[in-house]
Formats: structure tokens, sequence, C-alpha cells
């Protein structure tokens, strides 16, 4: 990890609690690609996962520096996204020039988490 995904992940340690955190997980363990679609860009990590104790995907991750703003990033931003969004997986994103503390992470965390337990809720 790098500096910055360190320090964040430390924040995250928190929840480990009432959560499984893993860091720099490959998009192809959770994602099952059919034929070819997805091929190549499975193979893609997203920075943190985080899983119920049962090791359900609630909620991905990403923590974006400066090098989201090359165009190449920003192809692969798209491109996982688009993904995740086909396959109903929730991402959250950070931005490494804002100050991220530890209170504003874990309640943006922790509500993101809330909204998807009241939406499993109503569709039950």
């Amino acid at each position: 990890m790098t500096a910055s995904e360190l320090s964040f992940y430390n924040k995250l340690k928190t929840l480990e609690e009432q959560y499984i955190i893993i860091p720099q997980l490959n998009l192809a363990s959770i994602i099952h690609k059919i034929g070819t679609k997805y091929c190549t860009d499975l193979f893609r990590n997203i920075d943190f996962a985080i899983f119920s104790k049962k090791y359900e995907l609630l909620l991905l991750i990403e923590l974006n520096d400066s090098s989201h703003n090359e165009a190449k990033r920003k192809a692969r931003d798209i491109k996982v996204k688009k993904i995740l969004n086909e396959c109903n997986i929730p991402l959250l994103t950070f931005y490494t020039y804002y100050p991220n503390e530890k209170s504003y992470v874990l309640n943006r965390i922790i509500k993101a988490l809330d909204n998807l337990n009241d939406t499993k809720n109503k569709n039950n």
C-alpha cells in the first residue's frame, strides 16, 4: 500500500469489529466474467473492500490521488465504475487532496452501509 492508502486503512480499522476490511482487492476475485466480457478489466485492484463477517461483499472504496487525473487513469476509473454498476456493487470514492479526517471517513462509510441495509430490507 502507498502511504496514503496505509493512513486511510488505519482509519478503517475501527470498523473491523463489525466488518472485514480487505485492502487491494482484485476485481476478478469478486466478479465472475462471462465469456470475454470484462476479460482484462477484472485484473484491476480496488483499494478497499468491506465485507460482512460472513464474507458478503458490502462496499468497495477507492482512494484517488492526483494520478487519477491522468487520461489513462480516468478511462480506467470509468470502466471500473461501469463494471461495478452493472454488477450492482456499490463504490465510494475518497480523494487524497481532502483531509479525510477519521470521523468524516467513518461517518460516510457507515451512512453508505446503513443505506445498503435499508435498501436490502425494503426489497425483502
